[in-house]
């Protein structure tokens, strides 16, 4: 019987102790997160401020017949193409890292709320603990989507420069209609770019309201 109160006082002690650690973490990760967004939303502005600029200036050219404009202009989204694919590769090995962050975190507060069904706390305890887990798992599911979306992203992107490569340079009409296209979608990419970015953000910022909410649930009741 000591024993088995021994165990539970370690226990508990633990929790106690690892619970704040937990949720300092969990806040400055939302906090790093919101950081990485609003650099992005600057990056993902300008990229389709450019992207847009390029595409009515190979307008320009093709409307006035400028071979040498035109072939200025797939130069320049050559160039741009070759960039975004560098940093496609870089966002989909990011958003596989928050997948593996995610899935740390569900396994946690899973085992946070087999504690609090094997101490027998109280019903409110154990209701919050298990919305913070379907939290949790909402977390991975959507970073999940997010993996799926950068990666469908960056395949196309790939496409695209394939089918631009032996374009290059040509101002016949079939040449310039099919790149016309080509470049009107890029610019499409870049918008979706942008507005991701912001829904990225919006979630980031509840996840931080989420994170502060539970530091204070746990601070009213540092027992559990």
């Amino acid at each position: 019987m000591k024993r088995w109160l021994a165990v539970v006082v370690v226990t508990v002690s633990a929790v106690s102790v690892a619970q704040p650690v937990r949720n300092a973490v969990e806040k400055a990760k939302d906090r790093q997160d919101l950081r990485q967004d609003r650099r992005q939303l600057v990056d993902d502005r300008k990229d389709l401020s450019d992207v847009t600029a390029l595409l009515a200036r190979y307008d320009a050219a093709v409307a006035n017949g400028d071979a040498a404009g035109i072939a200025s202009t797939d130069a320049a989204f050559a160039g741009y193409l070759a960039k975004e694919a560098r940093e496609a590769a870089v966002e989909v090995k990011q958003a596989r890292q928050e997948v593996r962050e995610d899935r740390r975190e569900v396994r946690s507060g899973r085992r946070e709320l087999g504690q609090d069904l094997a101490l027998g706390r109280r019903p409110g305890v154990v209701g919050d603990d298990a919305k913070d887990l379907a939290r949790d798992k909402v977390n991975l599911a959507d970073d999940r989507g997010d993996v799926a979306r950068e990666r469908a992203a960056r395949n196309r992107l790939f496409v695209i420069r394939g089918e631009l490569a032996p374009l290059q340079g040509l101002a016949d009409a079939a040449a310039t209609a099919r790149k016309r296209a080509l470049y009107a979608e890029v610019v499409s990419l870049a918008t979706r770019d942008l507005v991701q970015t912001k829904v990225e953000q919006r979630e980031d910022r509840r996840e931080l309201r989420e994170d502060r909410r539970e530091t204070r649930e746990d601070r009213r009741d540092p027992i559990r």
